[in-house]
């Protein structure tokens, strides 16, 4: 008689009295016991979703004991009606009625997989109970076809390959309260970004104890591959089951476990994880803050020899390390066949490895993909590496940091060749930090001429902070740096080079691949007199026809009212997008002189000015300024100069902090913005400078002409008279010439305009093809509806009202593409085409203006003679030979030559306003 029918009605009702209506009971089987020698006692055993229940055969039933499947180690069926299972290396043997064969075993058998199955679905079940032995094998052969089905397509695991399920079994596991709130940001906000890294920071809020579920759930979840555990305080029960999880997982590839407290110990343990995973897919590791030390070190070398795969990512910066224990994990990584064709990320930072790191430099000088090598403040001498770097690391490596080294401080050694050769062939690097290293100029030539003769890479950038250059390192980099074409950003910050940094500024200008520069802290002690040979020779940089600098930070240098000539330059600057004055303690003046700039500038996105003095009055300047400026998005809250001002009023602070962010709000989203501001501006230059030289020079010559009219050989001067009359014409027409362009301009904008024609044929082609593509699209999910759910579907009718809902809900107004095209996209592009006409007009109008400039003083000349008493600082063409101007830089530049040419009651720039 099968031992199932001896569930009594009574005894089954005992059953789910006991374990209650919140337990799921998936099977129910009366066994046999064996306990002592042959004896056996009657018991029910109760597979429910994650536990197996043994409960007594009497009525009222208890339980006599129970466990979670994840404590199985073993099961084994040999006889027939006999079922083994070994927890906690112990033995349990069950049998069953031998009237039904091997029925009821596998039944069991089933339940059991089929239950962990529902948890772990993407895992096959040997991998979590290691040991499976059923005689004969055919008896759990459909256990393994299913197994193989399922991976191919799991049905209904849940997101983010069924954590929260997991989750729920680990919670049960150890004896944990669920928490919904865990449960419901996996399933919504990490699946929603499609995200594979479980962020431990994002549970920290939670009773430390609650990580350890959160934590045990990874162990046997395919979905995630990255795990961070960062700047958290971790229990050790949690690190236990990290350790765990590294031990089990056959998915996680990263693991990120910086900043946690741990030591050498976790180390060891870690290697033995390691070690105990033959499968594992870890290539990332990030120990860094964590003093695990030599010894740590040690540990890690074993497994690091033997990862399956090679590691990708190694970051052991801070560890506590010396040259002891790094030169036994660059024998582990040397020893790894794998390692030299996948590793491509390895800092080693802030260890104290001082010189004898002969084995990393045999790693590193074999050919690697190291992309980016990181052994700043490791106290190595440099000479050593970059011999390394040089047969190892020049084909791959893209960035590079080895500030706070120190070349060899014997005396009158020679920089090796293999510094400058590195340079010269290095083919990838971007990024080149050697700040605080304090160079010999040696060093600093070999560099920079290496560099020179690289002709291979391209917008580098270089860090060469805080080297204490002083002015023999400026002396070097003015003679070296021009030619130089691979930098793209350069920082020379905080380098004590006084004076000299003119000397280095202007060279610098002359370098067209140099975008982006640093020079601050640079002035903050210097003499005032110097300060001013540098700034001009910064303004001067600006203005510029060819400047080509995009970024320019002089912050931290104390130049109060020295900076107010930089800040005045903005405002006809072209080509400057980023500048940080921080630092500068310009006050209320300057912020007043930056208003003005940022009302005529139509370049600059983003500007940094946090500790300049500014009080409420400076900050209302801005913010009106800015009303009137589209292209400014980015200006940082100033904390440090807010802080008084918040004192004084807090409500007109925080007023005028709310328009100013608000009108950056504004500037970040598309706007067509109306080129004739541009042109007026430019007119407004021109008014205001050029025409007043040649109103002046038309006077001259006119009064010329009349005096030659009322002499003797007036016929003689008639050709000379008539062709001034013609320049003069011209003269008084050049005034009228920027807005004539400006009409043309507009007229072709107003009238058969063809870039909106083809933005609207554009944006009706895009809606065309938009609606065809949801059409199809449509289709495609009502076939793969009608593959899945055939049945459901078979009916026209549901098919026909589901087809016509969903065209309802995916239909595209043609409005929303035109808008998206038009004043998206379109926008950026209209703005371009009036920034490329009036730079034509630009040039156009001042090329013109120059040559009437010029043909007034050659006219002049000659109907008055040759005056060579006359003062030459004041002709014209000497003013044109001293200042060259440009469609760029033209509207700054003639005003200077023009003021120059004046009294002194017109010196100041029509840029500086009143400070009064």
């Amino acid at each position: 008689m099968s031992t199932r029918s001896q569930l009594t009605k009574d005894l089954n009702e005992s059953v789910k009295a006991l374990l209650g209506k919140h337990v799921k009971i998936l099977l129910k089987n009366v066994v046999k016991m064996e306990t002592k020698g042959d004896k056996t006692e009657n018991r029910v055993l109760v597979f429910s979703p994650c536990r197996l229940f043994l409960l007594t055969a009497k009525v009222p039933t208890r339980i006599d004991f129970h466990f979670h499947y994840l404590e199985i180690q073993a099961v084994s069926s040999v006889k027939n009606n006999q079922l083994c299972l070994t927890v906690h290396d112990k033995g349990y043997s069950f049998l069953t009625s031998e009237e039904q064969g091997t029925q009821e075993v596998d039944a069991m058998i089933a339940a059991l997989a089929t239950a962990m199955r529902n948890i772990f679905p993407t895992v096959p079940i040997q991998h979590i109970i290691r040991k499976i032995e059923v005689q004969p094998p055919k008896r759990i052969a459909h256990l393994q076809d299913g197994e193989i089905i399922r991976g191919a397509e799991v049905r209904g695991m849940g997101p983010c390959g069924g954590f929260s399920t997991q989750y729920a079994c680990m919670c049960d596991f150890h004896g944990m309260p669920y928490r919904d709130e865990v449960a419901w940001d996996v399933d919504t906000i990490y699946l929603s970004h499609d995200t594979r890294e479980l962020s431990l920071k994002d549970f920290d809020h939670l009773d430390p104890k609650d990580l350890v579920p959160i934590i045990s759930a990874l162990e046997y979840n395919t979905w995630f591959t990255k795990v961070r555990g960062s700047n958290i305080c971790l229990t050790r029960e949690a690190i236990d089951r990290i350790l765990h999880v590294v031990k089990k997982s056959l998915s996680i590839e990263e693991l990120y476990l910086d900043t946690i407290g741990v030591k050498a110990d976790f180390a060891h343990k870690l290697s033995m994880a390691l070690i105990a995973n033959t499968n594992t897919a870890l290539h990332t590791l990030d120990l860094s803050n964590n003093m695990i030390e030599d010894k740590g070190a040690s540990h890690l070398s074993g497994p690091l020899a033997k990862v399956p795969k090679g590691l990708v990512h190694l970051n052991l910066s801070n560890c506590g390390l010396t040259s002891k224990g790094i030169n036994q994990l660059a024998n582990a990584l040397a020893v790894n066949k794998f390692m030299p064709n996948t590793l491509t990320y390895l800092n080693l930072s802030n260890n104290s490895l001082k010189e004898d790191v002969t084995s990393l430099c045999n790693f590193l000088a074999q050919p690697n993909v190291i992309k980016h090598l990181d052994i700043s403040k490791t106290e190595v001498t440099l000479e050593a590496i970059f011999g390394a770097l040089l047969r190892g690391c020049s084909t791959n490596l893209v960035h590079l940091n080895v500030s706070h080294n120190l070349f060899s401080t014997k005396k009158h050694k020679e920089v090796p060749l293999s510094f400058k050769q590195f340079f010269t062939s290095t083919l990838m690097l971007k990024y080149l930090n050697m700040s605080y290293c304090k160079l010999p100029l040696e060093a600093l030539k070999n560099l920079l001429l290496g560099l020179a003769c690289n002709e291979t890479t391209s917008d580098m950038e270089l860090d060469m902070s805080c080297n204490n250059l002083g002015t023999q390192g400026a002396h070097v980099f003015e003679s070296c740096i021009h030619g130089v074409r691979c930098i793209g950003s350069l920082d020379i910050s905080d380098n004590n080079m006084d004076v000299d940094l003119a000397g280095v500024v202007t060279a610098i200008s002359k370098n067209k691949s140099i975008k982006h520069l640093n020079i601050g802290r640079n002035m903050a002690n210097m003499k005032a007199k110097h300060i001013v040979t540098v700034m001009e020779a910064v303004v001067q940089m600006l203005q510029e026809e060819d400047c080509v600098l995009q970024t320019l930070n002089i912050s931290d240098s104390k130049l109060k009212s020295d900076l107010f000539n930089l800040i005045n330059a903005l405002g006809s600057n072209q080509c400057l997008q980023s500048i940080d004055i921080s630092g500068n303690m310009m006050g209320d003046g300057g912020a007043r002189l930056l208003a003005k700039a940022l009302q005529i500038n139509c370049r600059l996105r983003s500007i940094q000015y946090d500790r300049n003095n500014i009080t409420l009055p400076g900050y209302c300047d801005l913010a009106y300024a800015l009303e009137s400026n589209y292209t400014v998005r980015y200006m940082p809250v100033p904390l440090m100069d807010l802080l008084p001002c918040m004192k004084v009023s807090a409500e007109r602070t925080d007023a005028v902090m709310k328009r100013i962010q608000d009108i950056l709000h504004r500037n970040v989203s598309p706007k067509k913005y109306s080129n004739g501001q541009a042109f007026r501006l430019q007119q407004g230059f021109l008014l205001s400078s050029t025409q007043q030289m040649v109103d002046r020079l038309v006077v001259q010559t006119q009064e010329t002409i009349k005096v030659l009219a009322q002499s003797e050989d007036s016929a003689l001067n008639n050709n000379h008279i008539n062709h001034a009359t013609g320049l003069i014409q011209d003269a008084d027409n050049s005034k009228q010439l920027l807005p004539r362009l400006q009409e043309v301009v507009q007229r072709r904008h107003d009238i058969n305009n063809p870039i909106d024609k083809k933005l609207r044929s554009i944006s009706d082609d895009l809606h065309t093809t938009i609606v065809d593509h949801l059409q199809g699209t449509l289709e495609a999910m009502m076939r793969c509806a009608n593959e899945q759910c055939p049945t459901v579907l078979a009916e026209d009718r549901v098919q026909s009202e589901i087809r016509k809902t969903c065209r309802e809900k995916n239909q595209l107004a043609s409005d929303f593409v035109q808008t998206c095209v038009m004043e998206q996209a379109g926008t950026d592009i209209i703005n371009r085409v009036n920034e490329l006409n009036l730079a034509a007009a630009a040039h156009m109008s001042d090329r013109i203006t120059d040559e009437v400039i010029e043909s007034l003083s050659r006219c002049y000349k000659t109907l008055a003679g040759d005056n060579g008493g006359r003062k030459r600082a004041s002709t014209p063409d000497v003013l044109r030979t001293r200042c060259h101007m440009s469609s760029d830089s033209s509207r700054q530049d003639l005003a200077e030559v023009f003021l120059d040419s004046l009294s002194p009651s017109l010196d100041e720039s029509p840029l500086v306003c009143s400070q009064n």
